[in-house]
């Protein structure tokens, strides 16, 4: 079941008078005076306006007195809006002025790095063709600006008399018109990046503000469940989360168009806040009622299948743990050859379906189901997917969050598995020229499974120091951690405590750091471990 859009024949462009003819397209940006980031998102679209025909559109939500005089320098119009919690009526006051044959809107949090494409699609005439489009937002973690998500937005459309902003916050253009064109121009967005945990906070609580109100109002709008989810999601209050979806699905009335991918968002965070609060059980439940009874798009079985592998691992269910594995990367596997089906489905929630952090760790509980039940093929199999280094990354996931019964139960399933394969493959096991970064060349089909099998399972006494560097240097995935002294010990509790005040802090990427360097003197720490993972999962 993909996105939803509203079909239109081609119809040519709408007849408005001479003057608006000569405007191909309308800027429309939402100012409230923020200074730098406002300065470089102006700046970022002269070449585009200095190509294709435009007008720049500024609506001022609250600039201060002494910009005014910068914005008419800037704008060919500037609108004054008075805010009232509602984005959609802000965004219609510079819909309303536009004269362009096709209307763009953005923020003044985001600039473009580039615009060669949104030109040519103009300057071509392929717009002829195309009756919206989409390009590309950058949305940052962190404000190194080194982690980051991108998702395609629909933010530009052929202007028609019905063309209106809809939901007082996350609004959207509607109808949604196809075919759509998906560009692949990005624009930065710093927009949920403070570095002040209080900011971020503060902006979360305003965005729940707005669509509790929002839903008190209509309570059969599935947008506003789904983006309250992702508002709860990012402050980490899974229950809350959770009892949102949950009243969203049963709400909803299939009967209104626009509720169709945002229905779809919502069985897959219905499942997914489940599986991030700890509840393998019910995540188990719901998940497979969804994709038993629920008329899902594409997209959310996938989304619910990853989940699915990953509960029935952490509950020990192996057979189960693989079967949704399986279907997960069939989906995975046909996705990727139809991109603009993904894209029509994607939505808050399902936009991480696919990405590293959920792959990684459906395929580390998938890797180690297979070994429970002696699938060599299938283990080798997912091995070869992806890099050594991927992998060992990936197990961080799975095997050194686990109890220490549990990943005694892993290295014996996988010396077990290895001992199977023994008579076949004498001349494998041999540990000469053992490599950590990549994966060796090799003629027999459980390469891969061997070379794995000997830096996980590495015994204690290594004969050589190059070895024992090696064994150390794998970020805690070997069972037995090394001895630290007393120093050591002291050290790393103070190190932590720090860890944990930069987490508060919203620090993530020196969290991750630190938590990075401080692995290398304490393999095997599952307090670490712990800590890595509500660092990354906070980041999604």
């Amino acid at each position: 079941m993909a996105k939803r859009k509203v079909k239109y024949q081609n119809i040519g462009t709408p007849k408005y008078n001479m003057h608006s003819r000569q405007i191909m397209l309308t800027i429309s940006i939402l100012v409230s005076g923020r200074g730098d980031s406002m300065e470089k998102c102006i700046a970022s679209l002269e070449h585009l306006r200095r190509t294709v025909p435009c007008e720049l559109i500024l609506t001022d939500t609250g600039c201060p007195d002494e910009m005014q005089e910068w914005l008419r320098q800037k704008a060919d119009k500037v609108l004054k809006f008075k805010w009232c919690d509602d984005f959609a009526a802000a965004r219609n006051v510079g819909l309303r002025a536009a004269r362009g044959q096709w209307f763009m809107f953005m923020d003044d949090d985001e600039w473009f790095e580039d615009t060669t494409r949104i030109e040519a699609f103009f300057l071509s005439g392929e717009y002829r063709r195309y009756q919206s489009a989409s390009y590309v937002v950058r949305n940052y973690a962190n404000m190194e600006g080194t982690i980051w998500r991108d998702i395609h937005l629909t933010r530009m459309t052929l202007r028609r008399p019905d063309t209106r902003f809809f939901y007082p916050i996350h609004e959207s253009l509607w109808p949604l018109l196809e075919p759509e064109k998906y560009l692949e121009d990005y624009a930065h967005h710093y927009g949920y990046a403070s570095a002040d945990p209080e900011v971020q906070m503060a902006k979360r609580k305003r965005n729940l503000g707005i669509l509790l109100s929002a839903i008190e109002e209509d309570p059969h709008c599935m947008k506003h469940y789904l983006q309250g989810v992702a508002e709860y999601y990012a402050m980490d209050d899974w229950d809350e989360a959770t009892k949102m979806a949950d009243a969203g699905i049963a709400n909803c009335d299939p009967s209104r168009e626009e509720n169709a991918i945002h229905i779809d968002g919502l069985y897959a965070a219905s499942t997914r806040m489940r599986l991030r609060g700890k509840k393998s059980l019910e995540t188990v439940r719901v998940g497979k009622t969804h994709l038993e009874k629920a008329e899902l798009s594409d997209l959310a079985k996938a989304s619910i299948c990853s989940d699915l592998s990953i509960a029935y691992g952490e509950l020990g269910e192996n057979e189960f743990c693989l079967k949704y594995l399986r279907d997960y990367l069939d989906w995975k596997e046909y996705f990727a050859k139809h991109r603009e089906e993904w894209l029509k489905q994607e939505t808050v929630i399902l936009d991480s379906c696919f990405e590293n952090f959920q792959y990684r760790k459906a395929m580390g509980w998938g890797f180690a189901a297979a070994l429970s039940v002696g699938a060599a093929k299938e283990a080798e199999s997912m091995l070869f997917r992806e890099s050594l280094e991927w992998w060992l990354d990936a197990v961080r996931g799975w095997y050194t969050l686990a109890t220490e019964q549990r990943r005694e139960k892993w290295q014996n399933d996988f010396r077990a598995v290895a001992d199977g394969l023994e008579e076949h493959e004498q001349g494998s096991k041999s540990g000469a020229g053992l490599q950590t970064d990549c994966w060796q060349e090799g003629t027999d089909a459980y390469s891969h499974l061997w070379q794995f099998y000997r830096i996980l399972t590495m015994p204690e006494d290594v004969p050589s120091d190059s070895d024992q560097q090696v064994a150390a240097g794998q970020n805690g995935m070997r069972a037995e951690a090394t001895e630290q002294n007393a120093e050591i010990a002291a050290l790393a509790v103070q190190l932590k405590e720090k860890i944990r005040v930069l987490m508060k802090q919203g620090q993530n990427q020196a969290v991750l750091t630190a938590i990075g360097q401080l692995q290398r003197f304490l393999p095997g720490d599952n307090e670490l471990a712990e800590l890595q993972e509500q660092c990354e999962s906070s980041l999604l």
